[in-house]
Order: C-alpha cells, then structure tokens, then sequence
C-alpha cells in the first residue's frame, strides 16, 4: 500500500510540471543606504562622514544633511532587515535542497552600520555576523551559497551615466569592503547594477571584475526584440528606437499592470531565461561577453508590495523549454516597503516557496541554475539601455530619465526644451562629476598611480590622489538624482566635487608629471530619442507625439589642459540594421559594404553655468551661513543639431583632444532616423 501511494505522488508531481512546464524561481533583495553628507570628518579630515558621524554634526553644518538619519536607520524593519530577514526566510525554506536567494549590500551601507555599531547607536557591534556565518552553514546542492551577496557598484551609481573609470573603482573597492564584511568569502560572480540600470558598454569593467552574470530588467531585452509590441500608455517611455531592436522576433508576450502607473510587456520565454550580451571594444574589434539574467518586471514589483503567488507564472509556465527553462527572477529592494518587512520575509517568502514547489517550480539561486543550465556562448542577444520600470517617470526609460532630465528653458512647458542655452539641475550635476572626474583622473596618472585600500578606507598613510578618488565616488550615488530638488540632496555632489578638487591639486602640484589623461567625456545624450518617429512619456506630458527628424545630440567634456576641440563623427549604414552577427557597425574602422565614411563636424561649445541660472526654488547650501555653495570646477557644454538625415541608419561618437594632444574616442552609439510622416496619436 506504501508502494502505491509513494508510485502515485511520483506521478503526480510529474503530471504537474508536464502540465505547467519545468520553471525555477529565485529572489534578489536590495540593501542601500548613501553617505548622507559627503564631506569632511572634522575629527578625521581624510575622510567623509558616515550616518552616526552626520547625525552627531548636524547642528553645526547648518541642519545638514536634512535626512531624518534616525528614522531611516532606526525603522524596525529595516534594523531586522540589516541583519538577519532575508536568513530567516531562507531557513523557512530548508526543506527545498536548492532554494535561495541573492541580497546586494552597498559598500556606503555597510560603512553606516559600522559607524552606527561602533558608536553603539541603533546597531551594534556583530550586526553582520548571522550573514557571514551563512556562506559557509547555507548551501545547494552543487554547493553554492543559499544566501548569495552579489557584487556591487559601491556607492550606487547609474551605469548609463557614470564614466566606465569611475564604474570600475567602484567595483573593486566593493570587493574589498565585502571581504572585510563576510569574512573573507570568496566574492560573488554575479551582479546586480544599482537601480538595475545596465548598459553593454560596462560588460568590460565587468569581466575585468571577475563578474560572470549581472541581473537586467528583462523589459530591455523584449523592447530589443524586433516588432515589439510597444503601448504608449503601457510602455510610458519612449518607444525603442529601431537601432535597438535586433533581437529575433517573439510571438507571445505577457503583459500585466502596476501600480506605479506602468504594463510592462514581456517576450516568453525568451526574456524569462538567461543568455549572452556582448560589447565590441571600437578600436580592436575584440569582445567582452557576459550572461544577463532577466529579472522578470511586473512580477517583480508585485512581489515586492504584497504576497505573491504564483498565479502570472502559472499562465506562461508551459512554454518554458526544458533544456532552456525560464528563471523567474523576483528583484527589488529588500529594505523598503511591504517587500522590507516582517510580514514579506516571515511569511511571504515561505508562502510563495511551498505553492510554487507544488506545482512543479523549483526554489533555486542564480548561480545553481547556471551551473544546470549553462548559457549556449552563441546565444548572444541586444538589451537596451535603461533601468528597472520601478521609477515614476522613467519606467525603464533607454535615457535613464530618473537621473538625467534633459535642458530646458526658464519655465518650460511640457516637451519644450532648449540644448542650446537651457539647464537643468540633473544636467548641472552630471556637468560638475565629468569635471571632476577628469581632474581626480589626471591626479592619479600623475602621481603614479593610487591603492584601491586607500581610496576605499584612507590611512594617514594615503596620498591626495587617493583621497581625491575617496571623497569623489561618494557625489555619484544615484538617489541624489533620483530625488532631484528635495531636501539638500542637490548640494551633495558640488560638496563631493570640491573635497575631491582640492586633494587632486595638491596632489599635481606635489607631482608636477606630465598631463597624459584624455579629456573625460560624459555619456552622449540625445533629444528626441527617435527622430522622425514617435515620442512618449514624461517628456512629452505623456502624450503619443510625432517627431521631427532633426535632433540634438549634446554632452560634457572637460580636461585639466583644457579642450581644444570636440569633434562630432557619423556614418551611415548600408541597409539600416545593425544585426548582432557583425560588429561593423561596432568599430571604428570598419567594412566600407556595411558602413559609410565617417563625416565630420565640430560641435557648437557652451560654457555651461556654474549656478542656479534659473533661479529654481533648491537648497544648495551646505553651512550654517546660509550661503549658497559652487563647485570649483564644471565641465563645458558641446552639442550638435542634425537636420538633413532621414530614414537612415547612423553610427555616432565625439572625439575630444585637449591643448596637448591626449585624445578620448566615446563609444560608438546607433540611432535610426525615421521619415518625419509619421502620425503618432494618443
């Protein structure tokens, strides 16, 4: 009789998972907090303050920072969440030999819970402890970490918008606070960007990491799928523009609404499984690759805002291809609302776990369904620039929108923009980090070259060129942006500027070397996103607008040796696709049968203003003075109007030399120009 039952559960798993398809499921969970007040520490001037550090000297910096540090570090959920949620939930889930999960720290987290324990203030000494016990307690069955941290960038900075020199100090200088933090494990191959804002071009900083997959929102890989079925009011960005979508075509999407005001529409299975994306280096034609793991969007917020079934999954589960299946990635932040608390992590997370195990899904990790399921190294497909659809306004916009809203005129109106001679205060920002980040650059190069030890945790022992790098990265953290005009949040990166200027001076000045670093330039913007086509979302008051085919392109450039010229180059390719299989349009110098000669023309120079040209209601002050505080330095503007182009093709990039020759080549970008005919209504 024994026999017969057990013979009959057998079959009756088997008749489930035939009938809902081979599925595995997994969760990612985001911890961050920024340096709130990035300046000096008067106590210990090589360094920046950390939460307890600010909370302590905030009514003698004039009530800066404005954050409530007590209440974001001292929420309940958040101290539980800190420490030990995300291990309970997995302990709920020991039954389930490969179950897990995959949880982020940010390196200024974990240096605020520091200051905060040594200070014995909220946390105390030991906070990290039940984690780092778990790498070596809590494993799967190919022997992986249940809990896995994954590497990340360490201040939270947009990929799309950060220099790639930058980006790459920020994932070592991660590694060596993970270490430090963990106990010493060995660090993660995996990754997930801040804000999952991913971009090919970092895949080499990334490979240079030693990271082998980075989670993207899997929206960015169907909106590059050819004859994606775009919705204005779904999408409620602009539409991809048809340089991006060179993925093969999809027959079955599942589309579901949000809360946040967004339907995101997703190609199944192929954005629910893994695959490679590439980047082609312009100069050598060689390739970096890495595997991207689709976080699965819609889904993903649900699960982060109530308890989740498996529902959704339910109704895409059969197409999943057993060599190949969908990984339904579940990612969001771990440590903010309902997807931050008790209710989430004791319960949910079980909940969720136990109906999809009965239905035939398997709980897993990222990293033991690779090691079952290999990614095919042919299986290379194109994901579009931008970020998860969480932000309002932006939803996944490919312009990351949330922390880069273009120039406009004094009291703008809805789509009024002025690239010529308006401003912005996202734009004023991005303006002070070029400068800044070529000035910190050219003193390191000067000096020699500086230890990733100290720019991460300055000794008395550190030179001013490291200190010059330590007091920079913090002014990039992304929620400074993201909250644009609230609280002092737009003073915060001209404080990190100047702290930084000043160490990278002395720092030239005590290493009078020859200048041999390239004008630094920001990533190359344009307006509108498809020319000649269709417009959509925030910019344009969300109304479905028709475009002309001129557009601008515009970005920052600055060079301690100053700029002597900026140069914009195009081309043309021969039969308007870019397909993944040729890296023609990629390089430089290139097949003549694909790609046009490149045709040349200097951009238009804009000295762009230091202050608050408009006059706009922020705080930029940063002492009890009530003085309005600048930056020291600010890169110029440059930008170019094309106007004679349609139904084309073109490759992009802008070369910069400065007055003594170095050069910088930026990455070659693609736009398709439409006809200008189209009628766009709704």
């Amino acid at each position: 009789m024994l026999k017969m039952a057990l013979t009959a559960c057998v079959f009756l798993i088997a008749g489930l998972t035939a009938a809902h398809g081979k599925v595995y499921t997994t969760y990612h969970w985001h911890m961050h907090q920024p340096i709130y007040w990035p300046d000096k520490l008067p106590s210990d001037p090589i360094t920046y303050q950390k939460a307890y550090d600010s909370l302590e000297l905030e009514p003698s910096q004039g009530g800066h920072p404005r954050n409530d540090i007590n209440g974001i570090f001292g929420e309940d959920d958040r101290v539980n969440d800190y420490q030990h949620y995300p291990l309970d939930a997995i302990q709920s889930c020991q039954q389930y030999a490969d179950m897990g999960a995959q949880v982020s720290f940010s390196g200024s987290l974990i240096e605020n819970l520091d200051n905060l324990a040594v200070n014995n203030h909220i946390y105390a000494s030991g906070w990290n402890s039940r984690y780092a016990q778990a790498f070596s307690t809590y494993k799967t069955s190919g022997g992986f970490p249940k809990l896995d941290f994954v590497s990340f960038t360490y201040h939270h900075v947009v990929a799309t918008l950060v220099d790639k020199n930058a980006f790459a100090k920020e994932l070592a200088i991660h590694k060596l606070i993970y270490a430090s933090t963990w106990n010493g494990a060995p660090y993660s191959k995996g990754l997930f960007p801040a804000e999952m804002v991913f971009t090919e071009r970092v895949i080499p900083a990334l490979v240079d990491a030693g990271i082998e997959w980075v989670i993207v929102a899997n929206t960015h890989i169907s909106r590059a799928c050819k004859s994606y079925p775009y919705s204005p009011h779904g999408d409620n960005n602009s539409p991809p523009n048809l340089a991006d979508q060179v993925n093969p075509q999809q027959s079955s999407y599942f589309s579901e609404s949000i809360s946040r005001g967004v339907t995101p529409n997703n190609a199944y299975p192929f954005s629910y499984r893994p695959h490679y994306a590439q980047y082609v280096d312009p100069d050598t034609g060689n390739i970096s690759k890495i595997i991207v793991v689709p976080s699965a969007m819609a889904m993903s917020w649900l699960d982060g805002y109530a308890c989740y079934s498996t529902n959704d999954i339910d109704k895409i589960a059969s197409s999943s291809d057993p060599s190949h299946p969908m990984l339904i990635v579940l990612a969001h932040d771990g440590d903010n609302d309902f997807g931050g608390g008790y209710s989430y992590y004791e319960q949910c997370v079980s909940g969720f776990v136990d109906e999809a195990q009965s239905k035939g899904y398997t709980a897993t990790t990222i990293q033991q369904y690779l090691s079952q399921y290999p990614v095919d190294e042919s299986d290379v497909i194109h994901v579009e620039d931008g970020a998860w659809v969480n932000p309002d306004g932006d939803f996944g916009s490919p312009q990351s929108l949330q922390w880069n809203y273009p120039l406009q005129p004094n009291n703008a109106k809805t789509g009024q923009f002025d690239i010529e001679q308006g401003w912005s205060l996202d734009e004023r920002n991005w303006a002070i980090l070029t400068a800044t980040e070529n000035t910190v650059e050219t003193a390191e190069q000067m000096a020699g070259g500086v230890r990733l030890s100290e720019v991460q945790a300055p000794s008395s022992d550190a030179t001013d060129a490291e200190l010059a790098w330590h007091f920079f990265l913090p002014g990039l953290a992304s929620d400074f942006m993201y909250y644009g005009s609230a609280l002092d949040m737009p003073v915060k990166q001209t404080i990190a500027s100047n702290n930084a200027v000043a160490h990278a001076n002395k720092s030239m000045a005590e290493h009078p070397a020859n200048d041999k670093t390239p004008p630094t330039v920001w990533t190359l913007q344009r307006l509108p996103w498809n020319p000649g086509s269709c417009e959509m979302g925030e910019l344009w008051g969300y109304k479905y607008t028709s475009m002309p085919v001129a557009f601008y392109i515009w970005t920052f450039a600055y060079d301690v040796s100053w700029i002597d010229t900026v140069v914009f180059n195009y081309r043309i390719d021969s039969d308007g696709v870019n397909p993944i299989g040729s890296i023609a349009n990629e390089i430089y110098n290139s097949d003549p049968t694909e790609v046009g000669p490149w045709i040349s023309t200097n951009m238009t120079h804009r000295p762009f203003p230091i202050g608050n040209i408009f006059n706009q209601s922020i705080d930029l002050t940063c002492d009890g003075t009530g003085k309005v505080c600048l930056p020291s330095i600010i890169a110029d503007e440059y930008w170019i109007h094309i106007t004679d182009l349609k139904d084309v093709l073109i490759d992009y990039y802008v070369f910069a030399n400065d007055t003594l020759g170095n050069a910088k080549k930026s990455n070659i970008y693609h736009v398709y120009i439409g006809n200008g005919t189209t009628v766009c209504n709704g």
